[in-house]
C-alpha cells in the first residue's frame, strides 16, 4: 500500500473517530441527565436545545460549504475570506441571543447567549478543521472538553436540576469554542471588514444547510409541540442515533471534499457504489445497536416495523450523498434546495398527520422516511436527465 493511500486511510480514520465521538457525546449527555435526574428534565431541556440548533443553523449561513469551495478556488486568500465571513455573521449571534430573552425565561437568556456564541465559534472553525485536516487536534478538544463537562456534572449535585444543566452545558459549549479559536488563532487576518455581499453569495448554501437540517429534525420539532416531555426526550435521542448512522457515509468522503471540487476525474459512480455497499452493511448492524440502546437504556419496546422504517429512513443517505457534493461543485445548488424543500414539507405534513392519528413515534419516523425516499428519487431522476461526466 502506497504512502499516499496510508495517509488517506489515516485522515478518514481520524475524522471518522472525531465524528463518532461527537455523535456519541450527543447521545451520552441525554443519558447522563436521564440517569442522574429524569426524562422530564431532559425533555424540558430539549426545547432550548432545538432553539439553539435552529439558531446555529441560521447563524452559520452555509459557512462551511461555501468556504470549502472558496478555499479550493482561491487558497491564497484563506485568512481574509475566513476572517471577513466570521465577522459578518457575528450580528446574527446577537440577534438570536436577544430573541432568546423573549422566547424563554429572562434568567435563561444569558446562558443561551453563552451557548449560542460557543456553537458559533465551533461551527465557524469546523471548515478549517476539515480543510487543514486537523482531525486529531479536534479530537483532543472534543474529548478534553467532554471529560471536563462530565467531572463538573457529577460533582455538582446528586440530582441535577434544569438551571444547573443549562449553566454547565452552556459553559461546555463556550469552552470548546474558545479551544478551537486558540487552535486557529493565526488564521485570523488583521485587516478584516464586514462583507454583507456574503449573505447573497452564500444564500443557496444557507438554504441547503437549513433545509438539510430541517428535513432530518422537523419531526422532532413537531413532537416537541405536543408537549409530552417524556416522548420528546425519547424521540430526540432516537432521532440523534439515526441521524448519526446517516452521517457515517459523510465521514468517509468529508476529508477529501476539496479533491472532489478540484479533480474532474473523480470516479463518481465507483464511489457511489462503494458507499451504497457500505450502507447495506453498516445500517443493519447500527440498527442492532440502536435496538439495544433503546431497549435497555430508554426502556422502550419498539416494534419490528419501527426498525424496518428506520432502515429506509437511514439508507437513502448512502445513495445520494456524493451526488449532492458534485451538484455543489457544478454550482447547481438550486436543484438540491428544491429537493430538500419538498422533502421538508412532506416530512412536516406527514409526521403531523401520523402523530394526530395516534401512530406515535413510528408514525413520525414514517413521515420522515417518505421524505427521504422522495429526495432520493428526485436526485436519481435529476442525475439521469443530466449525467455526470469526466468533463464536468
Amino acid at each position: 500500500m502506497t504512502t499516499k493511500n496510508l495517509h488517506r486511510i489515516g485522515f478518514i480514520s481520524s475524522n471518522a473517530l472525531r465524528q463518532i465521538l461527537v455523535a456519541a457525546i450527543g447521545v451520552v449527555i441525554p443519558f447522563m441527565v436521564i440517569q442522574h435526574s429524569s426524562k422530564e428534565i431532559w425533555g424540558e431541556f430539549v426545547s432550548l436545545l432545538l432553539y439553539a440548533l435552529l439558531a446555529t443553523q441560521i447563524i452559520n449561513w452555509g459557512n462551511k460549504e461555501y468556504l470549502l469551495r472558496k478555499f479550493s478556488e482561491t487558497p491564497s486568500k484563506i485568512k481574509d475570506d475566513f476572517s471577513s465571513i466570521l465577522l459578518t455573521r457575528l450580528p446574527l449571534v446577537l440577534l438570536f441571543s436577544i430573541l432568546g430573552f423573549f422566547l424563554f425565561k429572562i434568567e435563561f437568556g444569558n446562558y443561551l447567549f453563552i451557548w449560542i456564541f460557543g456553537r458559533f465559534l465551533i461551527h465557524s472553525y469546523e471548515v478549517l478543521v476539515v480543510y487543514e485536516k486537523k482531525f486529531n487536534a479536534s479530537l483532543v478538544i472534543e474529548l478534553g472538553c467532554f471529560i471536563a463537562f462530565t467531572i463538573v456534572f457529577y460533582c455538582l449535585s446528586s440530582s441535577i436540576n434544569f438551571k444547573q444543566l443549562l449553566i454547565i452545558y452552556s459553559l461546555y459549549q463556550l469552552t470548546k469554542g474558545i479551544c478551537f479559536w486558540l487552535l486557529f488563532s493565526t488564521t485570523f487576518s488583521s485587516d478584516v471588514r464586514f462583507n454583507f455581499n456574503y449573505y447573497k453569495a452564500s444564500f443557496w448554501f444557507f438554504l441547503l444547510s437549513i433545509l438539510g437540517f430541517l428535513v432530518s429534525k422537523i419531526d422532532v420539532y413537531i413532537i416537541e409541540q405536543f408537549d409530552n416531555k417524556i416522548v420528546t426526550s425519547d424521540y430526540q435521542i432516537i432521532n440523534g442515533l439515526l441521524v448519526f448512522i446517516m452521517s457515517i457515509s459523510t465521514f468517509i468522503y468529508a476529508p477529501f471534499t476539496k479533491n472532489i471540487y478540484r479533480n474532474s476525474e473523480f470516479t463518481i459512480e465507483k464511489t457511489k457504489n462503494t458507499l451504497a455497499l457500505f450502507g447495506l452493511i453498516i445500517v443493519p448492524i447500527s440498527l442492532l445497536f440502536v435496538y439495544g440502546f433503546v431497549r435497555y437504556f430508554l426502556n422502550l419496546e419498539l416494534t419490528f416495523w419501527f426498525y424496518v422504517v428506520a432502515f429506509f429512513y437511514v439508507f437513502p443517505s448512502y445513495l445520494y450523498g456524493i451526488e449532492i457534493v458534485n451538484l455543489f461543485k457544478r454550482h447547481e445548488e438550486k436543484q438540491v434546495v428544491l429537493f430538500l424543500f419538498v422533502g421538508t414539507v412532506i416530512n412536516a405534513v406527514l409526521s403531523s398527520c401520523f402523530l394526530n392519528l395516534n401512530f406515535g413515534i413510528t408514525g413520525a419516523l414514517f413521515g420522515s422516511t417518505i421524505a427521504q425516499i422522495v429526495i432520493l428519487i428526485s436526485l436519481k431522476l435529476s442525475t439521469k436527465r443530466k449525467p455526470f461526466t469526466n468533463n464536468d
